[in-house]
């Protein structure tokens, strides 16, 4: 039976014997039902060229008990799981003869089927509905139980179904057959049988959370099982402090006596600041200096010292905000940058040859994945636990360090240098490059960055730092700063922060830990304003149509300003690999013998890319030339972004009024001079002439 028959009792085993005494057809019809969302079939609804005699068939699984009647107790299910025209069949039954001695169901065949099926469910008759020609036409499966219970010990949750390995055979939805080791998530049937029962009680109580008042919630803490086995012991947890949470509404006492009794970083700080409603100061006290002194998490003691500095020590601001007014720097960026700030900061620094890369979270998973790849994936008992699983199950449980110490601990001592790591790094790579993984994404210059930052850093604070990961990857899996700058050989990190913008807990504690260890880290506000030395590059195009997809680009000219003055100039006419359309050539003056010789865009590229590096995008029209450039990129496989800025906005924005803002109109308006309209380079200077003067008004306007 696998590695879950051990799992199973003799009533599982029974279940699976009778299934494979049953016919192939029938075993079809079996599973057909269990890939459908409802537990209801209508027999007569079944049309399957591919399996023979379906009514036989369903007949013979009803004599058997695989099916049966519909049960009063799943009125409501099933009625939401009619059409409306059977819903309104139901309705006139009701109130046929055989059902006269109570109020008629008043409805219009108009009204909407949620309405409708309020009409059946909150009458007098809903008792009689199973007994209505609609119902009787119905039957609902008698499996349920053992086939979810299958379904969880292979997945782990409810939301699964068989359908999943359609998907994947079909090639719709891809696997990790290469990596999974296929094993049981239970050591035993006690404690997966614990699992399944809590869980499938947790997810009744969520759909019904509305509905809890303080008797029913009273009774289900009253009455819930023992759990055994560390999964079941989660899921009580969980089912505690939901009942807790809306226990809180009516009887916060003997709430937050609840919260007390449960073991987790988020029962424990709810109990901290109900109680604290409450006035238990002194509890409340007692045990935030427990917590800092055995903290569960991180998370938790991070939440305890800044509460207790808080409360009882009046202080007036949280850790979060000390760390964003102390450890902090403030950079004026120009507000071209307001879509991407962290591009904004990254222009700002290389302008002053400091190296910047925008790492945040991707540099720290690429070091773990890659030095513990064979520990979160190999160890018998510790990777993915089939195919369709993602996340390792040590990372999920988030016992990595304590499932695998032995054999982390023994990597840590086989790293006695930073070549030795990099050397590490790079078997990894090279051994797994491509396989799929939930921890980073793959790029062909992985290593690049990883090895820039294993140059500029202390060998013991990275291995500190992995050793930390290992130990609680839930809470320092994210968090880390968006920047990593490396300026005059010395190593720093930074976390942009925009007007409006706030550090979350998680990206403090892993601040929190970087600092620990010995890395440089900093906060940096960025405010905006007009910058006068932002870089320009101003753009126009000619093209062979209107539409990026279809067409290409004839001639690019481009105008790089700064200040207000051309710095550089850059020009090209491009070969488009296909024919100039005569109305085209009109325009512009551009025709297919002009072309033949010149460049293929895939030879320029390059030139654009560095050209344009750490300027603003400014066109007349911008997304047109913009959408022509970045789509030529992507048929190289290759990745093009610049803030942009339109001068045809910003002359409606700051000139307002005027008959037309078409680049010739506005050239002639205002007296600019253009050689030659429909020209690349000609356009280009034209519009770096509107440029200046929407500058002119955006200082101004700063100014006052």
């Amino acid at each position: 039976m696998g590695p879950c028959g051990v799992l199973l009792n003799n009533t599982d085993k029974q279940f699976i014997q009778d299934f494979m005494a049953l016919s192939k057809p029938q075993q079809c019809l079996i599973v057909r039902f269990i890939n459908r969302k409802s537990i209801f079939v209508k027999p007569t609804s079944y049309a399957y060229e591919e399996v023979e005699d379906i009514a036989g068939n369903f007949k013979f699984l009803f004599q058997e008990r695989w099916f049966k009647p519909l049960e009063s107790n799943n009125v409501s299910a099933f009625v939401e799981h009619l059409t409306k025209d059977e819903i309104i069949q139901i309705i006139d039954e009701l109130n046929d003869t055989g059902f006269n001695e109570k109020p008629a169901l008043i409805y219009k065949k108009s009204q909407a089927k949620s309405i409708l099926v309020t009409c059946i469910l909150e009458s007098s008759k809903v008792d009689a509905v199973v007994t209505t020609s609609v119902a009787q036409s119905y039957w609902q499966g008698n499996f349920e139980t053992h086939i979810s219970y299958f379904l969880y010990l292979y997945f782990g949750n409810f939301r699964s179904k068989l359908n999943q390995f359609s998907m994947r055979d079909l090639g719709v939805m891809r696997t990790r057959k290469e990596q999974a080791q296929v094993m049981a998530r239970f050591a035993d049937i006690d404690s997966a049988k614990s699992a399944f029962a809590l869980h499938f009680l947790l997810n009744e109580l969520r759909t019904q959370r509305q509905s809890l008042n303080r008797s029913l919630i009273v009774n289900h803490l009253e009455s819930l099982p023992r759990p055994i086995g560390a999964k079941a012991n989660e899921l009580e947890a969980k089912i505690k402090f939901l009942l807790a949470c809306e226990l809180l509404k009516e009887d916060a006492t003997r709430a937050i006596d609840v919260l007390k009794t449960i073991n987790t970083d988020v029962a424990q700080e709810k109990w901290a600041r109900e109680a604290y409603k409450l006035g238990l100061t002194d509890e409340v006290e007692a045990e935030l200096n427990r917590i800092i002194d055995e903290p569960l998490s991180e998370d938790l003691l991070a939440f305890a010292e800044d509460f207790l500095a808080r409360k009882y020590h009046k202080k007036r601001t949280s850790i979060l905000t000390d760390m964003l007014r102390e450890n902090s720097q403030t950079l004026f960026i120009d507000e071209m940058h307001k879509g991407a700030v962290e591009c904004g900061v990254v222009a700002y620094y290389e302008q002053r040859e400091c190296k910047a890369y925008r790492t945040e979270n991707e540099i720290w998973r690429e070091l773990f994945g890659l030095y513990f790849w064979h520990e979160i994936f190999e160890l018998e008992g510790l990777g993915l636990t089939n195919e369709f699983e993602h996340v390792p199950l040590s990372l999920n449980t988030n016992q990595f360090y304590e499932l695998a110490s032995d054999y982390i601990e023994m990597r840590f001592k086989s790293t006695d240098s930073k070549a030795k790591l990099i050397q590490q790094l790079s078997l990894s790579a090279a051994t797994y490059y491509g396989q799929g993984n939930i921890i980073f994404r793959w790029r062909k210059n992985i290593l690049e960055r990883l090895i820039l930052l294993i140059n500029h850093s202390n060998l013991d604070a990275l291995l500190s730092l992995l050793k930390a990961m290992t130990q609680d990857w839930k809470n320092l899996s994210d968090g880390f700063p968006d920047l990593m700058l490396i300026e005059n050989e010395k190593l720093r990190f930074e976390e942009v922060k925009s007007e409006g913008d706030q550090l979350r807990r998680n990206q403090l504690l892993s601040i929190q830990k970087l600092q620990s260890v010995g890395f440089d880290v900093r906060i940096t506000n960025v405010n905006w304003t007009i910058d006068p030395m932002q870089p320009y590059a101003v753009i126009d195009i000619e093209t062979t149509g209107g539409r990026a997809q279809q067409h290409r680009i004839t001639e690019v000219g481009i105008v790089k300003m700064i200040g207000g003055e051309v710095v550089a100039q850059w020009q090209s006419l491009i070969n488009p690999q296909r024919h100039i359309p005569q109305n085209i050539t009109a325009l512009t003056g551009i025709n297919n013998d002009m072309v033949a010789d010149a460049p293929l865009f895939s030879e320029v590229a390059d030139d654009i890319d560095e050209f344009t590096n750490g300027c603003v995008f400014v066109a007349h029209n911008v997304n047109f030339d913009y959408g022509f450039i970045k789509e030529e990129f992507n048929r190289l496989e290759r990745h093009y972004r610049r803030p942009k800025l339109c001068t045809v906005r910003e002359m409606r924005k700051h000139f307002k009024g005027l008959p037309s803002y078409s680049l010739a109109n506005l050239t002639r308006h205002f007296g600019i001079d253009m050689q030659r309209h429909h020209r690349a380079m000609s356009d280009a200077i034209a519009a770096g002439e509107l440029l200046n003067m929407v500058n002119e008004k955006r200082l101004n306007d700063n100014k006052s």
